[in-house]
């Protein structure tokens, strides 16, 4: 069984730099999040459809909806 403290230890290692996994993690999420928000908000001014709206603006809400609280570290 893995303890706190041993799991807080873990680096990626190179011969330059050390990275936190769970940070790279995060950065990710952020990004693609942000990508998400940005695509479904264009979309919803360009296209004109009814239907293409509605889905734009769920997966607006969608990622807002997750983006919005405060990301939770381990």
């Amino acid at each position: 069984m893995i303890n706190s403290t041993q799991e807080e230890e873990k680096e990626w290692k190179s011969l330059c730099f050390s990275i936190n996994p769970i940070a790279i993690k995060f950065f990710i999420q952020v990004g693609i999040l942000t990508g998400l928000i940005v695509l479904s908000s264009v979309m919803l001014i360009k296209d004109t459809d009814c239907n293409s709206q509605r889905n734009w603006s769920s997966l607006l809400m969608v990622c807002l909806g997750v983006f919005l609280p405060q990301p939770k570290f381990k």
